[in-house]
């Protein structure tokens, strides 16, 4: 009859649990009949415990930190006995709600714990460095019942558990009767002990010694410090949830950085203790001889030139230096090159060849190049036209037109400030040349080499420029396709376009090598060197080709 009594008891607590909230002894009643126990679904021990409205829930990352693995659930208030209980996701189960019990329902019941410092001893071997991170620096302590000094204590234990099982204990033993040759080796795990904290009167943190700032030469190195501390034997050091004990009140950590780096260091005594932060600046200063070596010198000498040729006439504009503009770095130097290029590998005459660097390349000059200049120079049917342009370029803000922007071009005031591409393809169509070869430096995408944004307006920063039609006679190299950035090469300071331009020009785009190179094998150099080097700079660049690529661009002896 007793039995009866109690079964009914536990069904009719069961039944109307979610109504209040589960007192402490009533917890250990249904913990010692096994109604609630390790592994049972977390979504009936929340309501066994009452329900949602009546238990505090604190979501924890594991250590590959993946969020919400672990749950950790105890009832509200402020009780001096409190049971905790943590939950995990032991089978690895993927589940996208926001619904919080349907989430539960897919955790375990990993431990049950009595004592706050065993349950953060373990919470901290478990969880993310953010989950600690967030327990260290944000929980109220006092909700689970432990000081400050315990918590510390207990985070020694757990990132000192982490330790333990990333470094497994390998003993080897020999078998007893030797009767062969080899070794049995067995791997044992530490055996876990119960952490409890200690307590002591010592109130002072340890002190760190070290640089503020620390100068490194490979991008693996050890930091290095001290550490002291007059009441305690044992300190503890941490740096980025890693934490090793001090030896002899020195330590040394391994680190991997590629870029320069802040690193934060915190010191613990044995008492729980904890130091204030304290942060060394890591300067890398790495000799990189290898890319330098690499890099080869522009030599339009590299090659034996043309014979000079009085049919031929380029136009060369170089904008590094604008008046509204954000700068196109290293623009001025791609055109001053280039002008020894077509002297020395095109064959032009220095008197057919007009340079124009910086200001010179204002609105009204390169109008007064176009239509008075050329002009001049341009034979009917006879003359091959080399134009080069290394600056700005933008698209209309409906993307059906391309322009190029001179030195004191308004790039919100394009249509009035800056040179139409329709617009030149026109003024040159009228001249008749026997061919015009453009290449152009720029981009339309509305950054500049350094992706800072040309537009003062409200425009898109990223303009994607519609495709242009190609008069019949013209070949056009462009840095980029419509939508990408054309990028500087500092270690060259060139374009990265124009640098490979020119080096092809060298004779490296010549694949077969036949002393003559076409269109197409110019751009097929281009695009495999342009896109690699772009890539390294984490940007995608590819170089275009409008015309024919079986055309003999040039030919050299």
């Amino acid at each position: 009859m007793k039995k009866k009594i109690f079964y009914l008891f536990i069904i009719f607590f069961i039944n109307t649990n979610s109504f209040a909230k589960v007192s402490f002894q009533s917890q250990k009643t249904l913990i010692n009949s096994n109604i609630i126990q390790e592994n049972m679904n977390c979504n009936k021990l929340v309501d066994l415990l009452g329900g949602l409205n009546q238990i505090e829930l604190l979501w924890l990352g594991n250590l590959n930190e993946e969020k919400f693995q672990f749950a950790l659930i105890n009832n509200t208030g402020r009780n001096t006995k409190k049971i905790f209980y943590l939950c995990e996701n032991s089978l690895n189960k993927e589940i996208i709600s926001d619904q919080t019990l349907e989430v539960l329902s897919n955790r375990n019941l990993l431990k049950i714990y009595y004592n706050s410092s065993d349950l953060f001893a373990d919470i901290f071997s478990l969880t993310s460095k953010e989950s600690r991170n967030y327990i260290m620096s944000t929980l109220n302590l006092r909700s689970f019942n432990i000081t400050k000094n315990e918590i510390n204590q207990a985070y020694i234990a757990g990132l000192m558990k982490i330790n333990q099982k990333t470094n497994k204990v390998v003993i080897k033993k020999q078998p007893k009767k030797d009767t062969t040759t080899s070794e049995i080796v067995n791997v044992t795990e530490p055996k876990e002990e119960k952490f409890v904290p200690k307590k002591s009167s010592d109130k002072t943190p340890p002190t760190i010694i070290i640089a503020k700032s620390m100068t490194v030469n490979n991008y693996s190195y050890i930091l290095k410090g001290k550490v002291k501390d007059t009441g305690s034997k044992n300190l503890y050091i941490e740096i980025d949830g890693m934490i090793q004990q001090a030896n002899n009140g020195e330590f040394s950590f391994k680190r991997f950085s590629p870029i320069d780096e802040k690193v934060t260091i915190v010191a613990i005594d044995q008492w729980g203790n904890r130091s204030k932060a304290t942060t060394v600046n890591i300067i890398m200063d790495i000799k990189n001889t290898e890319v330098v070596k690499k890099i080869e010198k522009l030599d339009p000498f590299k090659i034996k030139a043309n014979k000079l040729n009085n049919n031929k006439v380029a136009l060369i504009i170089g904008i590094e230096n604008y008046a509204k503009s954000p700068n196109a770095t290293y623009a001025n130097l791609d055109a001053k090159y280039f002008y020894e290029y077509v002297k020395n590998t095109f064959g032009v005459k220095t008197e057919n060849i007009k340079l124009m660097i910086n200001q010179e390349a204002n609105l009204v000059d390169s109008l007064g190049a176009l239509n008075k200049w050329l002009p001049g120079k341009v034979r009917k049917n006879q003359t091959d036209l080399i134009i080069y342009f290394a600056g700005h370029g933008l698209a209309s803000s409906d993307g059906k037109e391309l322009y190029l922007l001179p030195q004191d071009g308004d790039s919100d005031l394009l249509e009035r400030t800056a040179l139409s591409r329709t617009e030149i393809f026109q003024m040159i169509k009228k001249l008749s040349p026997k061919s015009v070869t453009m290449f152009l430096d720029t981009c339309y995408s509305g950054q500049t080499r350094d992706e800072e944004t040309l537009l003062a307006s409200a425009r898109p920063v990223r303009i994607v420029a519609d495709e242009q039609d190609t008069p019949d006679n013209f070949t056009i190299f462009s840095a980029s396709q419509l939508d990408q950035i054309s990028s500087g090469f500092k270690e060259a300071k060139h374009g990265i376009f124009s640098y490979y331009l020119m080096k092809g020009l060298e004779g490296k785009a010549d694949a077969n090598k036949d002393k003559k190179i076409t269109n197409g094998e110019l751009l097929a150099y281009m695009d495999q060197n342009v896109a690699q080097k772009a890539s390294e700079l984490g940007r995608q660049q590819n170089p275009s080709l409008a015309g024919d690529p079986d055309k003999i661009l040039m030919s050299y002896r």
